[in-house]
């Protein structure tokens, strides 16, 4: 039976980073990152004419569904991850082990302002992307997540024990 784990935070909380640590640590795992199911640039939600990748209706559910449940069949652990990992009940039906990675908004702020992928953002956007965070990217409360704050990579080993404890 195959184990689907999700890793929810922050942007820039370390979740792509652990969930691709993970895939090389699991025997027989895959990882799928919520980016490659964004909807296209023309056909995201505008917030004040920029791109609004913070919100569920970003996100092509469907075809994430379908690629889970198709990974569920060839792999023993699918590893899940994106800001909006738990902002869908269908897809929450699929997890087995939810792992929330935690930094305040001070923290977030300094990494945020770092980034370089997206030029320059607004401060207002910056601002949006936390507000949004706190409003969809929460792990429901039917959902037992391992909670971890600021992680290291010391803390990696730990989070590999709890998986394979778990399953």
């Amino acid at each position: 039976m195959s184990t689907v784990i999700a890793i929810g935070g922050v942007s820039r909380s370390g979740k792509s980073t652990l969930a691709d640590w993970l895939g090389t640590q699991l025997k027989n795992a895959t990882v799928l990152h919520q980016d490659d199911y964004a909807l296209s640039k023309d056909q995201l939600p505008k917030i004040k004419d920029l791109p609004d990748w913070e919100v569920p209706e970003s996100i092509d559910w469907d075809a994430w569904h379908k690629a889970i449940t198709q990974a569920k069949k060839h792999y023993d652990y699918v590893i899940i991850e994106g800001i909006l990992v738990f902002a869908n009940t269908n897809i929450n039906a699929l997890i087995n082990q939810s792992i929330f990675l935690n930094i305040d908004k001070e923290n977030f702020l300094k990494r945020r302002l770092k980034e370089k992928r997206w030029g320059k953002e607004p401060e207002w956007f910056i601002e949006y992307v936390w507000e949004a965070h706190l409003k969809y990217g929460l792990p429901p409360s039917d959902l037992k997540a391992i909670q971890i704050k600021d992680i290291t990579t010391n803390q990696y080993f730990e989070v590999l024990t709890a998986v394979i404890k778990e399953h």
